[in-house]
């Protein structure tokens, strides 16, 4: 078996040394934060991309700085703004938060989850150009809903609804059924402002008690 020998570096090299400085950071240009309070010759430095939160103005940070070599922010040690801070991460994705508040940016988003998802808040907003919906199972409770909508297409297999009050306004009402329509109710009262039509193949009224017809003139056959 060979013998494996360590390799180690020749002493006539020698690794730059690393200074670790405070300062604070007083202006920013692209990649570049401008600092104060450092050793004069370091006057400005890039963050780091261990430094998770966006260095701002008036930020204390801790920079690492090798001469030749480059400066960085290793990490922001007190806010100029304690309510406020943005976790930067690679890809173009931030987390933002700011007095409580939370604000995710990115390209795309993906929440999975093995078993449960729930999301509760006194208000939920919803936007966006396109929404997909799909569930094998959903079950909706609102004690009042409004909704606008301007043009709406369902498709169902089977509806079933029990509803205590139903109030419709419509401008215009067509329907196409293609079997049976019926309809069970204790009184039915139909009230046309101007012209009442029904065409049918036969027709049958029948009544256990009196029928009523009432009109100016009345035409039969």
């Amino acid at each position: 078996m060979q013998n494996l020998n360590r390799l180690t570096a020749s002493s006539d090299f020698a690794e730059p040394q690393a200074r670790m400085v405070y300062a604070c950071v007083t202006g920013r240009i692209d990649t570049w934060f401008f600092l104060n309070g450092a050793s004069p010759e370091l006057d400005r430095a890039q963050r780091a991309a261990s430094c998770l939160i966006e260095p701002e103005r008036g930020d204390k940070v801790l920079v690492s700085h090798v001469e030749e070599g480059g400066a960085y922010i290793l990490a922001v040690l007190s806010r100029a703004e304690p309510d406020k801070a943005e976790l930067v991460l690679p890809g173009g994705v931030a987390l933002q938060t700011e007095a409580g508040a939370l604000t995710v940016r990115a390209r795309k988003i993906d929440l999975q989850a093995s078993e449960d998802a729930t999301m509760q808040a006194p208000n939920v907003t919803l936007g966006g150009i396109n929404g997909i919906v799909r569930f094998q199972r959903l079950e909706a409770a609102a004690q009042k809903m409004r909704a606008h909508f301007g043009a709406v297409h369902g498709m169902a297999q089977s509806v079933t609804s029990v509803v205590g009050r139903l109030v419709q306004r419509v401008g215009d009402s067509l329907r196409w059924i293609d079997d049976v329509d019926e309809t069970r109710a204790g009184r039915v009262r139909v009230q046309v402002e101007d012209r009442f039509d029904i065409n049918a193949r036969h027709a049958s009224m029948r009544a256990t008690g009196q029928v009523k017809i009432d009109g100016e003139k009345i035409d039969l056959g």
